[in-house]
């Protein structure tokens, strides 16, 4: 499939589609004949330029973004009351059932043999709200609704019933009622696959899953980024062989998924619905990503770290999404997403981005035979110190003697003195005191969730803490 012709002519589809709506209006839809005409007509929009238009939407207002009205919105953060209320079309949830299917052939294309997943499915999508005129949730909730009929049958609970449920009460079900069923598929975010394991193998004492659920042979994960638990996830699945699947969506669309069981690197899905654009090395200037050049899919280079924005069949347009990612091929585009664009620790002037955090930590885990899982870190000044320090919570998947953590604090201290300057000079200078690491368990991340009102389905862990009293809840644990 040639990448420059499938996503030229998708695009003209989408910009033909929306021609006689507000927005197409406003931007000369009618006039656009090229890719570079719709980059000089249609500016890069980001959450704030489009808000007033989604309360609109809300509203009943239609043709606004895309033809036609608009009830239903997926919540790309915060609660249901709080958030990015981003629009799902019928198009798009077409397309996400589309993505579903293609995930399923590929896997089928590498396990032939079907019979290995004939059997419980379960699965933890997130929060669903209904009220007259529209309906409010998370993307899984609407990707659970929305999934394959031939999928049905599998599924042990029943997906909209699900949705209804707080997810404490969720957790509880699958733990009181699927403990003695036959599970072969989990489709979950990978923290709260963590969290389900745990909890079971702690009530029936059994020391691995393989002793729960034998017969177990596919998680598919997605919402947190899997690599942060794929290995605390196996150490609890014993001597099973269960294949891992992860997928790489958003609100806005689902984007990439890895179809091949022996890399940690995901196709990029280029015929769904979404015309893509990427802007490189983001992080040289990040509050300048929209007046930065953006190239298309077919000519970005591998190895660059790009901002991803997208187009797409539910009416967003250049639209940001706020995550990196790099290419590692892109004649068959695969990509691999390293962080955040806005993920910055910069309370102290040391400008500290989750990216380069999360490749500082990894370079040295692996130096020091350490394996992490998640992380987070914030600064903070507590009145007895003189100077201010950033506070590093990791979680591990073995208990870490006090004197290995110095050690990796040290490491730490020096591996982000070389790479970021503002960093290295506040540090030379006595302005910020040297960093301290403490380990955290997912039990004492998920109390964190829960009382942040972000116990949901893609709820999870930020890289950087901004709350001092978030600092010192860990702190204190």
């Amino acid at each position: 499939m040639d990448i420059k012709q499938t996503q030229q002519q998708l695009l003209t589809g989408l910009i033909r589609r929306a021609e006689d709506t507000n927005f197409g209006r406003r931007h000369n839809f009618g006039t656009i004949s090229s890719y570079s005409n719709f980059q000089e007509e249609v500016p890069i929009s980001f959450y704030d330029d489009i808000a007033a238009r989604i309360q609109e939407l809300k509203q009943g207002n239609q043709h606004i973004f895309w033809p036609g009205p608009i009830n239903k919105f997926a919540v790309s953060a915060g609660t249901s009351g709080q958030g990015k209320h981003l629009p799902l079309s019928d198009q798009r949830l077409q397309s996400d059932r589309r993505f579903m299917r293609k995930i399923a052939a590929s896997y089928l294309r590498q396990r032939p043999n079907i019979f290995n997943i004939i059997g419980t499915h379960v699965s933890l999508p997130g929060f669903m709200e209904t009220n007259e005129q529209f309906q409010i949730g998370e993307i899984s909730a609407f990707s659970a609704q929305h999934a394959p009929f031939w999928l049905s049958p599998l599924q042990f609970f029943n997906a909209d019933e699900l949705t209804q449920l707080p997810f404490s009460e969720k957790i509880d079900r699958i733990l009181d009622e699927a403990l003695d069923t036959d599970v072969r598929v989990i489709t979950a975010a990978p923290n709260w696959v963590l969290t389900i394991f745990q909890e079971l193998l702690e009530r029936t004492g059994e020391n691995s899953m393989a002793d729960i659920w034998p017969n177990l042979s596919l998680l598919v994960c997605g919402g947190v980024k899997l690599d942060n638990y794929r290995s605390h996830i196996q150490a609890l699945l014993g001597t099973m062989e269960v294949d891992f699947i992860e997928t790489y969506g958003a609100s806005e669309g689902y984007i990439a998924f890895s179809d091949d069981l022996q890399r940690r690197d995901l196709n990029l899905v280029f015929d769904n619905g979404i015309f893509y654009e990427f802007i490189p090395n983001p992080l040289a200037d990040p509050d300048a990503l929209s007046i930065q050049q953006a190239v298309p899919l077919w000519e970005v280079q591998p190895h660059t770290p790009y901002a991803v924005l997208v187009t797409t069949n539910a009416g967003l347009w250049r639209y940001a999404l706020n995550d990196i990612v790099e290419f590692s091929q892109t004649r068959s585009p695969r990509i691999e997403v390293m962080g955040r664009v806005s993920e910055m620790l910069d309370d102290y002037g040391e400008a500290l981005y989750a990216y380069e955090a999360a490749e500082a930590l990894a370079r040295i885990a692996e130096e020091m035979k350490i394996t992490i899982g998640n992380f987070t870190v914030g600064a903070q000044m507590p009145e007895h110190e003189h100077i201010p320090r950033h506070y590093w919570f990791i979680q591990v998947s073995d208990p870490i003697h006090r004197d290995t953590l110095n050690r990796l604090s040290k490491k730490l201290d020096a591996a982000i003195r070389q790479d970021n300057r503002h960093y290295a000079i506040r540090r030379d200078s006595q302005t910020l005191d040297a960093p301290k690491v403490f380990t955290v368990s997912q039990q004492q991340i998920n109390r964190w969730l829960q009382q942040k009102g972000k116990e949901k389905a893609q709820g999870k862990l930020p890289s950087i803490l901004h709350d001092s009293s978030d600092v010192d809840y860990f702190r204190e644990l």
